[in-house]
């Protein structure tokens, strides 16, 4: 019998991060990268290698990992090559016949690409972690705690204390200023403040599998690909390779409950002939499920604790990803004292819209991934069989192009609803699923530009906010003086483009730490202060009561 023994000490820190998986470990970066002292709490040792999970970094998560400086350290961990494929290939099964193939998917390809600086990376989750584990190295203010777990957590008007079970069985207490929860769907954080989960579940079962299968990527005759779906007369799923040697994945379509099942689905999409060892399997359902409330009091939910994505189209993820920037930025902002009081307020009013976007988009696609089973006629010799698969490739290429062609949504969805921003009626091009229209409509990404070869306008960005002068006369000094004042961040980036007025839509823009635009106009406003308190989250109109009394 073991028994808990509680230390004395009280270790003091400015956010505890609970939960070590991608998005945990992007909020660590992201604060650690201003300074801020984190303690990061994460009850696994190593990453689960039993599970991919997600296997998709899109292009938006890598240029936030080109900011912090560790997306060469994400590419360099994963198991395939970067640009090792951007193809997707829909099949009988991998020893069957090819329906239809979609090339240039997801935004895989190396090759530049004027809309974004880092394409995206195929890689399992378990690669993703190794790499931002590694990389906290670099961070001096974030002090990792792996094998410990958090047991609860208590929050008063100035802090919050979070009692936590070390590998020994021993607790220690750590206290912070503020709390970020990232600790996954079953979220303790999340259970413990009552905060609960509004959507529904699908009604099918699907298996995950990780398996070996040493030389099945040389007998196949289907090409190179990141992705093989396969509708087969007995099973239906996809499959992929986790790297260039033996590792696979692949998710089954409606599991039945039955243990033997398994590996004869895998023959069936495999082939017969090959030699085959699991080492990991999950069944799961989809899930489409947002939380009620992203915050409470000082602590905040982030990731699949605040949000449960199907993974159909790689947004999950991505979009907690996504969360872990915001949160960061305006965490730090409230840290150094340079944000105003509804600045961390405003983190569910823009992510939780996001999440609502990404999960619809991703049911959309479920709806068209309902099991093709019972069809041998698609493996068919002859005209019979010829057009069988033509009929299919047919109702693919129609439904499928919005689960693989994602940049419209990727890039396209911002924050328009922002309280952080100043909306106006200027140009603002919509994206769809698929199309990305670039638009630097406030609450928007700001629109990519290369300036020279291998230099991103992004990298000329500062780490607080910064204000583009594009083809315009310098902005007067009451700019500077006004942001000096306020103790807030403002880098001034000139930009002689003469393309860059009619993308940007306006002579000057404020950018957000998130790349987002805050404001833009054609002349420099008259009172920057006022402008630099509204998107730093000061209540301008509370703060105009208070000085009149």
């Amino acid at each position: 019998m073991t028994t808990s023994r509680t230390t004395d000490a009280l270790v003091e820190t400015d956010v505890v991060v609970v939960g070590g998986g991608p998005v945990g470990l992007t909020l660590a970066h992201e604060l650690g990268s201003r300074g801020v002292d984190v303690v990061l709490v994460e009850p696994r040792l190593e990453p689960d290698t039993s599970t991919p999970r997600c296997k998709q970094v899109n292009p938006r998560s890598m240029e936030h990992f080109r900011r912090l400086g560790v997306a060469d350290a994400v590419r360099a961990a994963s198991g395939l090559p970067f640009g090792w494929s951007d193809s997707v290939v829909f099949c009988t099964g991998l020893a069957g016949r090819r329906i239809e193939v979609f090339d240039g998917v997801f935004a895989l390809s190396d090759v530049p690409s004027s809309e974004f600086p880092e394409p995206a990376q195929w890689t399992a989750q378990y690669s993703l972690e190794t790499a931002l584990r590694t990389a906290l190295s670099t961070r001096p203010t974030v002090r990792a705690r792996f094998g410990s777990r958090l047991r609860s957590a208590e929050q008063d008007g100035t802090s919050v204390v979070a009692t936590i079970e070390e590998p020994d069985g021993t607790t220690s207490r750590i206290r912070g200023r503020y709390l970020a929860a990232a600790d996954g769907a079953g979220s303790t954080v999340r259970r413990a403040l009552g905060i609960g989960l509004a959507g529904r579940s699908h009604e099918i079962t699907n298996l995950q599998v990780v398996f070996d299968a040493p030389g099945l990527g040389d007998r196949h005759g289907l090409g190179r690909a990141v992705q093989y779906w396969v509708l087969g007369a007995t099973a239906s799923g996809l499959l992929g390779r986790l790297d260039t040697r033996d590792a696979w994945w692949a998710i089954l379509l409606d599991a039945p409950d039955d243990a033997d099942w398994t590996e004869r689905a895998l023959r069936a999409v495999v082939g017969d002939d090959v030699p085959l060892r699991i080492r990991g399997q999950d069944t799961w359902t989809a899930r489409m499920l947002v939380a009620d409330r992203y915050r409470e009091g000082r602590c905040f939910l982030l990731g699949d604790a605040a949000h449960l994505n199907p993974p159909w189209g790689g947004f999950g993820a991505n979009t907690g990803i996504g969360d872990a920037v915001d949160l960061g930025w305006k965490l730090a902002a409230d840290i150094a004292g340079w944000g105003g009081g509804a600045i961390l307020d405003s983190y569910e009013a823009d992510r939780r819209p996001v999440a609502v976007a990404a999960i619809a988009e991703a049911e959309r696609n479920m709806a068209v991934l309902t099991p093709q089973l019972g069809r041998p006629d698609l493996d068919g010799d002859g005209a019979a069989g010829d057009a069988a698969r033509a009929a299919v490739a047919e109702e693919i290429r129609a439904a499928k192009t919005s689960e693989t062609y994602t940049l419209g949504f990727v890039l396209g969805t911002g924050s328009p609803g922002s309280p952080l921003v100043v909306p106006d009626d200027g140009p603002a091009p919509v994206s769809e699923t698929s199309v990305y229209r670039p638009s630097a409509l406030p609450g928007m990404r700001l629109p990519h530009l290369w300036l020279a070869p291998g230099v991103s306008l992004y990298d000329r960005l500062g780490p607080g906010f910064t204000l583009l002068e594009v083809g315009a006369p310098p902005v007067p000094g009451s700019w500077r003086s006004a942001a000096e004042e306020r103790g807030m961040p403002l880098t001034t980036t000139r930009l002689a483009r003469p393309d860059a007025r009619a993308l940007f839509g306006a002579r000057y823009l404020l950018v957000r730490p998130d790349h987002l635009v805050a404001w833009r106009g054609d002349e420099p406003v008259a009172d920057p202060g006022r402008l630099l308190d509204h998107v730093r989250g000061v209540d301008v109109r509370r703060a105009a009561r208070a000085e009149d009394r």
